[in-house]
C-alpha cells in the first residue's frame, strides 16, 4: 500500500494540513465520547445519585444529539457560503468552550439541580458544534484529494473518530488503573475531560493554516447534478442510521462490560482501546480499498459479515465473559463496521454537488445520528433493565446491519467515481 495509502504524491493537503483536520476532528469526537465512557461516574457526581444516575447521564448524552441538525443547518450552510475552513474553526471553538464548562461544573452536592442544567446546556452546545463539524470537514477532505484517492482521504473522517475512541480508552484505562473507584467518581472523570483542553490551542492553530477548497474544481462539478437528490438523501439516511446505531452500540461495550457482565473497568477500557484502534486502521483500509474495488462492495459485504457474526459473538461474550472474549468480539465487529463505514461516508458526500455538499452531507448525517445514534445507548440501557436480556445489544446490531445491507444496495454511486476507478484499472 505504501505512500498511496496514507499520502498520495499528488495530494493537495500537506501533512500539517491533514494533521489539523485529524487533530480537530479527533478532539471534537473525544470531547463527545469521553462523556459517554464516564457516564456512570458523571451521573453519580452531577445528577445527584447512583440509583438512576447512569440513565440520567445517558439521557444528557442523548440531549446533545438534539442540537446536531441545527448545527448542521447553520454551520453546514455557512461552510457552503463562507468556506470549509471558517466553518470548522467555528465548530471547534464552540466544542472547546463546552468541554471546559462540563469539566469545571461543580457537583450536585454544591449546586443541586443546577449542575444538571449546566451540563445539559453544555451538551446542547457540543451537539450543535459537532453537527456542524462533519459537513465542512468531510467536504474538504474529498475536495482536496486527487480524484482517484477520495476514499483514502475521506476515510480520515472515521479514522479520526477511531483516534478519539482510542485516546479516550487509554486515558480511561490509566485513570481507572491509578485511582480508586471513589476518586474516579469524585474527580477522576474531570481529568479525562479536561485533558482535551490541552490540545485546544494546537488544534485551532492547525486548522487556521488549512487551505480552502470551496471554490476549487471544475465548472462541471460545481454545476452538474449527477445523482437524484431525493434518492441520495433517503438511502443516505438509512445508511447513516445503520452506521450510527452500530457505532454507539459498539461504544456501549464500555458500560456493558461493567454494568451487565460485571467485569472491572480496566477490562472495559482495554476493550474500548481495541475498538478505537480498529476504527482507525480498518477505517483507512476501507477507504483505500473502495478507491480500487468500488464503493458498493465495501459498503455491502462487510455488513453481511457483521450480520452473520453478531449473534454468535454475543453468545460467547455473555456465556464466557472475560477480557479475551470481549477483545476478540470487539475486534471482529469493529473491524467489519469500520471497513464499510468509511466508503459509506465518502459515497454520501460524493452524491452532493460541491456548492451544497457541506449542508447536504451534514443534514443527512446529523438527522440520522440525532434520531437513532442519540437514543441508541439510552434505549439499550433501558431495555436491558426492563427485559434482563443480555443479548439486547445484539438485536440492535442485527437490525442495523439489515438496514445497512439494503441501503447499501440502493445507494446511488457517483458516475464520476466509477469512471475514475475504471480508468485507474485500465492504466494499472
Amino acid at each position: 500500500m505504501g505512500q498511496g495509502f496514507f499520502q498520495p504524491a499528488e495530494a493537495k493537503l500537506k501533512t500539517s494540513h491533514l494533521a489539523g483536520l485529524v487533530a480537530g476532528n479527533t478532539l471534537e469526537f473525544y470531547d463527545f465520547t469521553i462523556f459517554l465512557f464516564f457516564a456512570p461516574q458523571i451521573g453519580a457526581s452531577l445528577f445527584g445519585g447512583k440509583s438512576d444516575g447512569l440513565l440520567l447521564a445517558l439521557a444528557a448524552f442523548a440531549v446533545g444529539f438534539l442540537a446536531r441538525p441545527l448545527g448542521a443547518a447553520v454551520i453546514g450552510r455557512y461552510g457552503d457560503r463562507a468556506g470549509r475552513k471558517p466553518a470548522m474553526l467555528l465548530s471547534f471553538s464552540l466544542m472547546g468552550g463546552a468541554l471546559l464548562v462540563i469539566g469545571l461544573t461543580p457537583p450536585s452536592s454544591v449546586l443541586g439541580i443546577g449542575s444538571a442544567i449546566i451540563v445539559v446546556l453544555a451538551r446542547l452546545v457540543q451537539g450543535f458544534a459537532l453537527g456542524g463539524e462533519v459537513g465542512p470537514t468531510t467536504a474538504l477532505l474529498i475536495e482536496a484529494a486527487p480524484a482517484n484517492r477520495r476514499g483514502s482521504y475521506g476515510a480520515w473522517q472515521i479514522a479520526s473518530q477511531g483516534v478519539a475512541v482510542l485516546s479516550a480508552g487509554i486515558i480511561g484505562l490509566v485513570i481507572s488503573w491509578i485511582l480508586p473507584a471513589s476518586a474516579v467518581t469524585d474527580w477522576g472523570w474531570r481529568i479525562a475531560i479536561l485533558l482535551g483542553a490541552v490540545l485546544l490551542p494546537i488544534g485551532f492553530y492547525l486548522r487556521r493554516i488549512i487551505p480552502e477548497t470551496l471554490h476549487q474544481g471544475s465548472t462541471s462539478e460545481l454545476e452538474s447534478e449527477e445523482l437524484p437528490f431525493a434518492r441520495v438523501v433517503t438511502a443516505g439516511l438509512v445508511l447513516i442510521l445503520s452506521g450510527t446505531i452500530t457505532n454507539y452500540t459498539l461504544q456501549y461495550f464500555n458500560t456493558y462490560t461493567v454494568s451487565i457482565l460485571k467485569l472491572d473497568t480496566v477490562t472495559a477500557f482495554t476493550t474500548t482501546a481495541i475498538t478505537g484502534s480498529c476504527l482507525f486502521v480498518f477505517g483507512l483500509l476501507g477507504g483505500w480499498l473502495s478507491d480500487r474495488l468500488g464503493r458498493r462492495p465495501l459498503i455491502v459485504w462487510p455488513r453481511i459479515g457483521l450480520l452473520l457474526l453478531i449473534y454468535p459473538i454475543f453468545v460467547q461474550i455473555t456465556r464466557y465473559p472475560s477480557l479475551t472474549t470481549l477483545a476478540v468480539g470487539a475486534f471482529i465487529l469493529t473491524a467489519l463496521y469500520a471497513l464499510c463505514t468509511a466508503p459509506a461516508n465518502v459515497c454520501l458526500a460524493e452524491g452532493f454537488r460541491r456548492d451544497r455538499r457541506s449542508l447536504g452531507y451534514a443534514l443527512t448525517y446529523t438527522l440520522a445520528v440525532s434520531i437513532f445514534g442519540g437514543s441508541a445507548q439510552f434505549l439499550i440501557a433501558w431495555m436491558l433493565k426492563v427485559t434482563g436480556d443480555p443479548l439486547v445489544p445484539a438485536w440492535w446490531l442485527i437490525a442495523a446491519s439489515l438496514a445497512g445491507v439494503v441501503s447499501g444496495l440502493a445507494m446511488p454511486i457517483a458516475s464520476r467515481h466509477q469512471e475514475i476507478r475504471e480508468g485507474a484499472h485500465a492504466t494499472a
